[in-house]
């Protein structure tokens, strides 16, 4: 691949870059509107010289669009992630109680509550504010009731939404901002009242309506539980009743690709209309109402899935595809795929950050590169024998361009994906065909309720096989701690040693050996960092006491419950820092007596570690004054104590006081404010976040 072959890059390669650059950095250079300007201003000069300028000198004509593609992108990016009305609509919504909020999308079932995208329309003053805000509602039948394009009239606190409260967690700040999405409130029963219904995009209510009966006709035809969730999950893109413990399996064995909503899909749906529609290619005028449907039918199909990226990603090359029919001329993939790319983020440009996108295109780069050099070590001379190997080409492929990524983002690398791709790759695209077949004749019951039979044996198989290969010894590497510098030292080792392989030049050998060295120092320095690491955090997790200890990467985390290990609140609080400092944990119950391992010590409430004294102080201790108060480096506060202040100093002579998630709102300000009369320090982990402390030397 030249990449001078590929005019679109002068306009996508400077598009990145304003992206990155809108992005990593706060503030611009210019203004809002200068940008804007700029950009038109470059746009117009470079059509003007391109008309005027002899043939020579239009060289610049590239330079100035691609200037004014990196200024186009800075303003859209910034318009996007920074709005410039941000500041004014976050004071009205402090000086305001009462909205009218529309909802934008299908509410969410959660635990205790409904939890809603909606856009707040207008303050109680009729000011307009048309921000989008994630509203949680207390879950009762009116809530559960309400679907999209419903307007309420609601009390609520709209506040922007936390950065994370632990190190190395997950930002899901970042994440909705993403998705201009910048508030949330909490909003009782009591508090709000239905208005009217608003009705919404056709296409999109379509679409909807679509998704819910293509999944009541599953499950009409005996797909229950597991089965249900994995066919609604491929080929609907509908994954919210999916087990945990299922996608968990799919993913250590390395094929939760497949349970999502991906080109294949989509590729399926083309191939299986481009067949039923062949017969409009024989007459010269049918061959456009034929490019027309097949494009409506694409991109229908993405929007009933809810157009993730990896979805447009495909819908989009399709469409050229479809295009490329239409003039009867081949489509070269490369372009293919930077086109879609450029326009995808022109409509969006913070889709690069998407983990999906990234997966989607870098899969897609890898097939195309490295597939048929792959294919061409081996030759099978049977037809069974060469499907498999092709197979097995494409995994490796794809495995190729994914792997740093997934384990930058995941910490974990699947060790029999290939096993597991050869095994499934094959019985996905047959449920799919499956499912397809069985929505198509959903109108002949008898006929669809022994294809149903026959979908449910071939997703038990499926879930079966995977399970299997997940309970294979060392199935999964877990743990992984990659920097995105040591990332980019990864692809630089695979792309590096691809080119000396195809091009035999020793500039690529060196590459990679430089690259290889460079990768070795930054493991080894990270190792030594975390040798030399002593920290005795304290996690901000509500409703729940959880803190840890790093000795050199030997460590000790106290919960309230061992369980707590395998719930999402803990992958998403601390499972990260614990990677990423490479600790190798001991879980300890908080009301666990005695324990020690290396410089930890617990002896009933206390805690020693490294000459550093720490006492819990729960709900249920008692304490008895002490002459001279004994001293203590830490006192942590859980489960609501109701000892007063005055005695707990009388017991303790005090350094620090940290109020941990555990305790009730209430009883956390009656502490800060006890605190704050006897000036004493004090951290609330609910409002300030994880608490951190070094050890004394």
């Amino acid at each position: 691949m030249k990449l001078h072959h590929y005019p679109i890059l002068r306009l996508l390669l400077p598009f990145l870059l304003g992206i990155f650059v809108a992005y990593f950095s706060p503030v611009t250079l210019l203004g809002f509107w200068p940008l804007l300007l700029t950009a038109t201003a470059l746009l117009a000069i470079s059509v003007i010289f391109f008309f005027i300028l002899p043939f020579h000198w239009r060289f610049c004509v590239p330079l100035l669009l691609g200037l004014s593609c990196f200024f186009s992108s800075l303003f859209i990016t910034h318009n996007i992630y920074f709005p410039p009305q941000l500041p004014a609509v976050r004071n009205m919504l402090e000086n305001a109680r009462f909205f009218t909020v529309r909802i934008l999308d299908k509410p969410l079932k959660k635990e205790k509550s409904v939890r809603i995208l909606v856009n707040i329309v207008s303050d109680n003053s009729g000011h307009p504010i048309n921000f989008h805000a994630l509203l949680y509602l207390q879950k009762d039948q009116r809530s559960l009731a309400l679907v999209e394009g419903d307007e309420l009239f609601i009390c609520a606190d709209f506040q922007p939404i936390s950065p994370p409260a632990n190190p190395y967690a997950f930002d899901y700040q970042k994440y909705m901002r993403r998705k201009s999405v910048y508030f949330t409130a909490y909003s009782p029963a009591s508090n709000w009242i239905f208005l009217q219904h608003h009705p919404i995009n056709p296409i999109r209510y379509a679409a909807s309506s679509l998704q819910s009966y293509f999944s009541e006709l599953f499950a009409e035809n005996g797909l229950q539980s597991a089965e249900y969730s994995i066919i609604t999950a491929i080929l609907l893109g509908n994954d919210e009743t999916m087990d945990p413990e299922l996608k968990s399996q799919y993913s250590s064995a390395g094929v939760s690709h497949i349970l999502c909503v991906s080109g294949m899909h989509v590729g399926i749906i083309f191939m299986i209309l481009n067949f039923l529609l062949k017969p409009l290619d024989f007459s010269p005028q049918l061959r456009y109402p034929k490019a027309v449907i097949l494009l409506l039918a694409i991109w229908f199909y993405a929007n009933i899935t809810g157009l993730a990226p990896s979805v447009k990603r495909a819908a989009t090359m399709f469409s050229f595809v479809t295009f490329g029919q239409l003039i009867r001329r081949p489509v070269n993939v490369f372009h293919s795929l930077f086109a879609s790319m450029f326009i995808l983020l022109v409509i969006n440009p913070l889709l690069i950050f998407e983990i999906g996108f990234q997966m989607s295109y870098l899969a897609v780069f890898g097939i195309v590169i490295f597939q048929p050099k792959i294919s061409a070590i081996l030759h099978p001379k049977t037809k069974l024998g060469n499907y498999f190997w092709e197979l097995a080409c494409v995994s490796v492929a794809a495995q190729l361009s994914t792997f740093p990524l997934s384990v930058y983002y995941f910490g974990q690398f699947p060790n029999y994906f290939l096993l597991a791709n050869l095994s499934v790759i094959a019985l996905s695209f047959l449920i799919v065909m499956t499912g397809v077949l069985l929505l198509a004749i959903s109108w002949l019951p008898t006929v669809s309720l022994l294809f149903g039979k026959i979908l449910t044996a071939e997703i038990k198989l499926m879930n079966g096989i995977v399970g299997g290969i997940d309970s294979l010894p060392g199935a999964v590497t877990e743990n992984i701690a990659v920097h995105w510098s040591q990332m980019l030292l990864i692809y630089g080792i695979v792309c590096a040693i691809f080119a000396f392989l195809v091009y035999r030049k020793s500039i690529y050998k060196y590459l990679s050996l430089c690259s290889l060295l460079l990768l070795g120092v930054s493991l080894c320095l990270q190792k030594i960092a975390s040798f030399s690491a002593n920290t005795f955090t304290i996690y901000s997790i509500d409703k729940m006491s959880a803190m840890g200890m790093n000795d050199g990467g030997r460590g000790v985390i106290f919960l309230d419950s061992s369980a707590f290990v395998s719930s999402n609140a803990y992958d998403y609080n601390i499972k990260n820092h614990i990677r990423m400092k490479r600790i190798d944990k001991q879980i300890v119950k908080m009301d666990t007596l005695c324990f020690a391992r290396g410089k930890a010590e617990k002896i009933g409430p206390f805690i020693r570690w490294n000459q550093l004294t720490i006492f819990t102080l729960s709900g249920r201790e008692y304490l008895n004054p002490l002459s001279p108060p004994q001293k203590v480096d830490l006192v942590i506060l859980r489960q609501n104590p109701r000892i007063p202040m005055k005695k707990l100093l009388q017991t303790f002579d005090i350094q620090q006081i940290v109020i941990d998630g555990s305790n009730t709102v209430y009883w956390e300000k009656r502490w800060i404010d006890s605190c704050s009369a006897y000036q004493i320090p004090c951290h609330s982990t609910r409002r300030d976040g994880y608490f951190s402390l070094a050890p004394k030397f």
